[in-house]
């Protein structure tokens, strides 16, 4: 069965565990288990994110995001 597409790309990311961090950490969830910490405990609201990450990927378009940012406040 294919693996569904994440609705954002996936960079690969290293984390340095020993052997029993990455035992305990596959026996949580492993990745599953982080995303659904990560969108949980996330301290900004998921639209902060959103707009962050747009921002990075199209500095050009900032500005505008600024005043959306500022009209909806």
């Amino acid at each position: 069965m294919p693996r569904p597409k994440p609705p954002a790309p996936l960079k690969a990311r290293f984390v340095r565990l020993s052997d029993k961090q990455w035992m305990i950490f596959q026996q949580l969830g492993g990745a599953e288990w982080l995303r659904g910490v990560l969108e949980k405990k996330a301290p900004m609201p998921k639209k902060y994110y959103d707009d962050e990450l747009a921002r990075l990927q199209h500095p050009a378009d900032a500005v505008f995001l600024k005043r959306r940012r500022e009209i909806n406040d």
